[in-house]
């Protein structure tokens, strides 16, 4: 993007979009990141690693989540990632490395975790789709065609990761790899950066969450009810994946 704002038409005269999106599913999302989110008037969007037993669990949680008007997309079911992008080193959660993955086997991956979402949470054309870890790629060598093409048949948009802050430029953006900001720190500072950014350039900043709370990964909750309140004073539109991403795409 260039150093001037971009002269894109976000809804009601906001000079920025911003989706806050929340991967893994962790109880946190629904017992503290949804009243947050809902106390300041918003919804985000919720990325189910649907091989988690906990997550099945409360199905009905995240229906009535989905009914109140969050998103909640796929992240494929058992949450594989590459081991040789992690320098050799393969992580409890993964089950099977990317590289050993055909396209057949990330298509019953994809599937096998749409199949639930429509049946558990309900049928949602624009679901989009979070790439566990942010690999795009599978098998060796490293292909990213097959993976997209196996997002692509049950997920209307995806987002991946971005190396260090990456504002979405709504001209130009890949709706199949949306560029999401993940904080090592999780800091306000860092958060309230990024939304001036978007608001200096007139793009989507679209962050990546692991929860609110005090597991592993996640944002400290007063960091991230302080993030909604500077949100909700600034002249930006809120709202999840799914929807900006369709705001996009019927807009150039």
């Amino acid at each position: 993007m260039t150093a001037e704002r971009t002269a894109w038409a976000w809804p009601n005269g906001a000079r920025a979009a911003v989706s806050v999106g929340y991967d893994d599913g962790n109880p946190n999302n629904l017992d503290q990141a949804m009243p947050d989110l809902e106390a300041a008037g918003f919804r985000g969007s919720f990325y189910l690693h649907l091989a988690r037993a906990d997550v099945q669990a409360r199905a009905a949680d995240w229906r009535a989540a989905h009914q109140r008007g969050h998103e909640i997309g796929n992240h494929s079911w058992h949450h594989n990632c590459r081991v040789d992008l992690y320098g050799g080193i393969r992580y409890p959660w993964v089950t099977r490395p990317l590289e050993e993955y055909t396209q057949a086997d990330m298509t019953a991956e994809v599937n096998r975790a749409a199949d639930w979402l429509d049946e558990q949470i309900g049928v949602a054309p624009d679901r989009s789709f979070t790439y566990p870890c942010g690999h795009v790629t599978i098998g060796v060598p490293p292909d990213s065609r097959a993976y997209a093409a196996a997002v692509a048949a049950r997920c209307r948009f995806a987002r991946t990761g971005a190396n260090g802050v990456t504002i979405a430029d709504p001209r130009t953006v890949d709706l199949a790899l949306i560029p999401t900001i993940y904080f090592h720190e999780n800091t306000l500072d860092e958060f309230v950066g990024a939304v001036e950014q978007a608001a200096h350039l007139g793009g989507w900043a679209c962050f990546g969450l692991h929860g609110v709370g005090g597991e592993s990964h996640t944002t400290e909750r007063r960091v991230h009810q302080a993030l909604l309140r500077d949100l909700g004073r600034r002249p930006v539109w809120v709202a999840p994946v799914k929807t900006v991403a369709a705001w996009i795409e019927s807009h150039r």
